[in-house]
């Protein structure tokens, strides 16, 4: 019996760590909110973890989309030619999406042109072959050579391309720098989206702003090697950094449409980071207000979190008629009542009909160093 009861109780923290550890964000309006990590590495590059682990990995966390994204480079060949492998460089996403399917885990096919900098590396998503992109890469000595050519067969095989980590310290050990290579691929069409957040770096702020400043997707990935369990602190209740991709259907097709639409966003270490038109439903789909009651002297919101991070909220200018706490952290699944009252300090009753609730959604990033900023208008006879 006791042995019984203690499987029990094992059981039970092992799923209660599972629920804490797994990423939820709910549905917006007409798109279903998928969790991608656009940038993994297996055994076969420098990684040390097999690709149906990797699956597996993404399964048990709450992850939707796995890329799988070895480096293209001379790693592969060194291995082969160890006797390590018998294979060609696709065989690791061969690997991964057969056992994806088992899961219910979207398969990118990818793949990471590993050059100096500059341009440094890329990811192209949605190939076919990696094959081909190798060959052209390993013939040029040149690196921005290289590059041009391995993305051009790329797009070639209906690639979507992406600058991965611009604020690497080992390519950039002093500054975050646009060089005139990017300039060069970017005006050749050949640069589709930015990783402004990478599981190694963190967040750069100089490639958010690149990335609004042209237009290009927003993609955050861990970059992982190592298995999960020793890059987060799961105890802790760490989740992974991952992209936010609102799409029209749970599909590698559903996957590239909102990729090429730049419907995305990125989570790490608790931030969110996208334009106002992405941020704003995913806050209002995440943080529902439920209730909104007029009293005689005051009145009542309840709000509930329905994600599993916790929402910063501060108020806003714009609502200096009315007051309320000026600071609140909304932990996961929290359900809350935010009082307002009239603006005078001593407890004046609240006279208005109207007013402008105003809050900045500190932990949703429109742009570098501006928080999304919510704003809605309540009145007593809407309530009616």
């Amino acid at each position: 019996m006791r042995k019984n009861f203690l499987v029990i109780v094992m059981f039970c923290a092992a799923f209660t760590l599972a629920a804490q550890n797994r990423h939820y964000f709910p549905n917006v309006e007409g798109y279903l909110t998928l969790t991608g990590d656009m940038h993994v590495h297996t055994r076969f590059s420098d990684g040390d973890v097999w690709p149906t682990s990797r699956i597996d990995e993404a399964y048990l966390e709450g992850i939707d989309v796995i890329c799988i994204t070895d480096h293209i480079d001379d790693r592969h060949k060194k291995m082969v030619k160890a006797g390590l492998f018998n294979c060609d460089r696709n065989e690791s996403y061969r690997i991964a999406a057969k056992h994806g399917q088992k899961r219910g885990v979207i398969v990118i096919h990818g793949g990471e042109v590993s050059r100096g900098m500059p341009p440094g590396h890329f990811n192209t998503l949605f190939i076919s072959d990696n094959e081909q992109i190798a060959v052209l890469n390993d013939a040029e000595k040149d690196h921005y050579k290289a590059m041009e050519v391995s993305l051009k067969e790329a797009r070639k095989q209906n690639s979507f391309n992406v600058w991965n980590h611009p604020h690497w310290s080992s390519q950039a050990p002093n500054e975050t720098k646009w060089f005139p290579e990017h300039t060069k691929l970017f005006k050749q069409g050949l640069m589709d989206a930015i990783e402004i957040y990478n599981g190694g770096d963190g967040y750069s702020p100089e490639a958010h702003q690149w990335a609004i400043d042209r237009n290009l997707t927003l993609i955050g990935g861990t970059d992982t090697h190592s298995p999960m369990a020793l890059e987060l602190d799961f105890n802790a209740g760490e989740l992974r950094p991952c992209t936010l991709i609102f799409a029209k259907e749970r599909s590698v097709k559903g996957v590239e449409e909102a990729l090429w639409a730049r419907r995305t966003a990125v989570y790490g270490d608790g931030m969110l980071y996208g334009s106002e038109e992405v941020l704003m439903p995913l806050f209002k789909a995440s943080l529902e207000m439920t209730k909104v009651k007029f009293h005689k002297t005051s009145c009542e919101v309840v709000f509930e979190n329905r994600s599993n991070i916790p929402i910063i909220l501060r108020k806003a200018p714009g609502s200096e008629e009315v007051h309320y706490k000026r600071f609140r952290i909304v932990q996961p699944h929290e359900k809350f009542t935010m009082w307002i009252n009239g603006s005078d300090w001593q407890g004046a009753p609240l006279k208005v009909n109207e007013f402008n609730l105003s809050l900045f959604v500190e932990n949703f990033v429109t742009a570098p160093g501006k928080p999304l900023e919510f704003r809605v208008k309540l009145s007593r006879e809407q309530q009616q």
